[in-house]
Formats: structure tokens, C-alpha cells, sequence
């Protein structure tokens, strides 16, 4: 399903409600639970420990130097047991950060238990189990927040904008490159771990919940059974199409997306945060027999100034506003479950070699 600009309001995307467009309501305090301490974890320990003070903040983690770091770094307390988190009676959110395949068990125990949750992506590693997880929350009258932290990006905002304002015309297709070199991860491929951000990303910038159709290719060149290369072409309504390309094995780190419009077309670069709009593009020319053809129109490239809004700080302000006052995030349960959807109809068309069709079924 799409909608336009003009069908925002009933969506749940108040202008007030959108944290990384406008002024941030003040954080609260509130005593948070950290469940990993890992590479991305550690990060999630700094920003909660920054909004809420460290005294507010314990962390998990079975790995006990992880835990001395950052118990010596943001004074922090810590446990090696998540449960103990959930036990402890005066902590009211838990952040997950641990692998991907972690997450459900986690998550529900964490609800079950009465607390709030911010658990980074993917919710869970299959869509019954996000729909379960949902239904606890609901159930539990509890808040439930996905990770997917390039939706509070400034950059993605800006790019929502420019979509928006009709700066670019009718959208024709986009372009994202999500690549870089790291350790093959054991629990899920390239594609469920990296391609699931552009898949967010495309839904959110089209304004679709869903795409018509998806395709997908990946092979595992080095990682024993789990893709290690991918790419995945989205087609949404109104013939918008979107290649994603997603690695682990390539040597430089990119982060890039380009929107191609029929007036105009944008690039963005989110390692370097910068966003350069291009006045050129192809249009239909006839010459003095009136015989038609496309030439190439030259115009403008200029680059857009992109604030420095740190992601991880917004998302994690949402997550304790939220809480404060009982508010759906902006990434709730069922835009979790949304992407966990998709990413299971790439690997359907990646196994059966077909254009797999997807329903609003979310």
C-alpha cells in the first residue's frame, strides 16, 4: 500500500511526532537495561548513558571485558546475565542489541516482563515471530521500538523532503550500494543483515508499506552456506523500481543511494553525510522535420548542506519519549515486521529463482 504527502496525518506521522525533522522533546529519566555490549551494543551504552546518566544504566553481556569497558568507560553497572536485567524491578526499558538470532527470545521475555523495548534490527529472524512479539506488546500494554536507525538519519529526512516537495518530479528508479568488508556473520546472510536497510528505506521514502514485486540473486562465495553477496530489485506501484547491492567481502565501506527523478535526481553518501542534487537528466527533443529523439539536457549539480544530527541520539530520544508518554515510535513493531516480510520474499525468489509477489499482509 502508498499514500501521498497528503495522507500523512493518517498514519500516525504527525508533523509533532517526527523527532528527527523537528525539536526533540526533552528525555526523561528512566532506568535502562542493555542487553550486549558488543560493537554495536557499546554505542547503545554511550548514548543512553549521555540522555539518562549512568547511574540509570546497567548492562548484560556473557563477554566479561566487554563488560570491564564499558563499566570503566561510562560507569556503568553490569551483569552477565540478561535476566537479571529483567528481574530487577526498577528498570523500565531494555535495549537489545545482541545478534540477530537472539532477538525474539529476548524481546519476548523482556515484554513479558513488563518492560519497554528497543530492539535493534531485525526484530526477529522470521515474520510469525515478529507478529508473536507484536501481540505481546499489545497485550502487555507495552512499547515496542525497531532499530532501524536510518529513519532518523537527517539525511534520510532530507531526502524524504525532496521527494516530497516535487524537487525531483515523478520518481522513476533508485540505486543503493550497502557495501563493505567484515566477518561473515553465522546467524543470517548479506542480505537479511544489510539489504533489510534499504528495503526500510525504500518503503519509508515511496511512502509504500510494502512493494509489488521483489527479486532477488546472492551467492555465499566464502561464508559457508549464508549469502555473502546479494541484490535485491523491489518494483513498487507506479513502476518506481529499486536495485539494492549489499557485500561483505568488498574492500572499501560504502554507504551511497541514488534517487533518479524525471525533473531532477539526488545522490547521498552516508559515511560522508553529503547530498548533491543534479538539474540534468534525458528529455524528448524534435528537430526541424519534427523527427523525436531524447538528448541529454546539461544543467546544475549543487550540494546540499546536511546538519550533523547524530541517528543513534534521535532514535534513542524517540525510544525514551515514547515511553515518557505512551506514544507508538516511529518504528514500531509492524515496520519491523514489514522488513522481516520483504527480506523473507528475497530469499524466496533467491531460492525458487522467480519474481516472488507480495501482498499487504502485514
Amino acid at each position: 500500500m502508498c499514500y501521498d504527502s497528503s495522507q500523512l496525518n493518517n498514519k500516525g506521522l504527525e508533523r509533532e511526532k517526527l523527532p528527527y525533522l523537528y525539536d526533540l522533546k526533552e528525555a526523561f529519566l528512566m532506568n535502562i537495561g542493555i542487553v550486549g555490549a558488543g560493537e554495536w551494543g557499546k554505542n547503545h551504552v554511550r548514548v543512553f548513558s549521555e540522555l539518562v546518566g549512568s547511574e540509570h544504566v546497567k548492562v548484560a553481556d556473557l563477554d566479561k571485558k566487554r563488560l570491564r569497558y564499558v563499566q570503566e568507560k561510562y560507569e556503568v553497572k553490569t551483569v552477565t546475565s540478561y535476566k537479571d536485567l529483567l528481574y530487577d524491578s526498577r528498570i523500565e526499558g531494555v535495549s537489545i542489541c545482541t545478534p540477530s538470532s537472539t532477538h525474539y527470545e529476548i524481546c519476548k521475555e523482556s515484554l513479558i516482563s513488563g518492560k519497554d523495548v528497543l530492539c535493534e534490527k531485525p526484530l526477529a529472524m522470521d515474520s510469525s515471530s515478529c507478529r508473536e512479539l507484536i501481540k505481546i506488546a499489545e497485550k502487555e500494554d507495552r512499547i515496542l521500538m525497531v532499530g532501524h536507525i536510518f529513519r532518523y538519519d537527517k539525511l534520510t529526512q532530507m531526502l524524504k523532503e525532496t521527494i516530497q516537495s516535487g524537487t525531483l518530479g515523478k520518481i522513476f528508479f533508485m540505486q543503493s550500494e550497502r557495501l563493505g568488508l567484515r566477518t561473515p556473520r553465522a546467524d543470517c546472510g548479506v542480505i537479511f543483515d544489510f539489504a533489510i536497510h534499504d528495503v526500510d528505506l525504500a518503503c519509508y521514502l515511496t511512502n509504500c508499506d510494502y512493494p509489488e514485486e521483489v527479486t532477488a540473486i546472492g551467492v555465499s562465495y566464502l561464508s559457508y552456506g549464508v549469502d555473502d553477496f546479494g541484490m535485491v530489485a523491489l518494483k513498487f506501484s507506479d513502476d518506481i523500481l529499486v536495485h539494492v547491492v549489499v557485500s561483505w567481502l568488498t574492500p572499501r565501506k560504502i554507504r551511497e543511494l541514488t534517487i533518479v527523478g524525471k525533473e531532477k535526481s539526488v545522490f547521498a553518501d552516508y559515511i560522508a553525510e553529503k547530498m548533491k542534487i543534479y538539474d540534468i537528466g534525458v528529455v524528448p527533443r524534435y528537430n526541424s522535420y519534427s523527427q523525436f529523439k531524447l538528448v541529454k539536457r546539461e544543467g546544475r549539480t549543487y550540494e546540499v548542506l546536511v546538519p550533523n544530527v547524530k541517528p543513534l541520539k534521535a532514535e534513542i530520544k524517540h525510544f525514551l519519549d515514547c515511553a515518557k508518554h505512551r506514544e507508538k515510535p516511529i518504528t514500531d513493531g509492524l515496520v519491523g515486521l514489514r522488513a522481516v516480510e520483504i527480506i523473507e520474499a528475497a530469499y524466496k525468489s533467491l531460492k525458487e529463482r522467480r519474481v516472488v509477489k507480495i501482498k499487504n499482509v502485514g
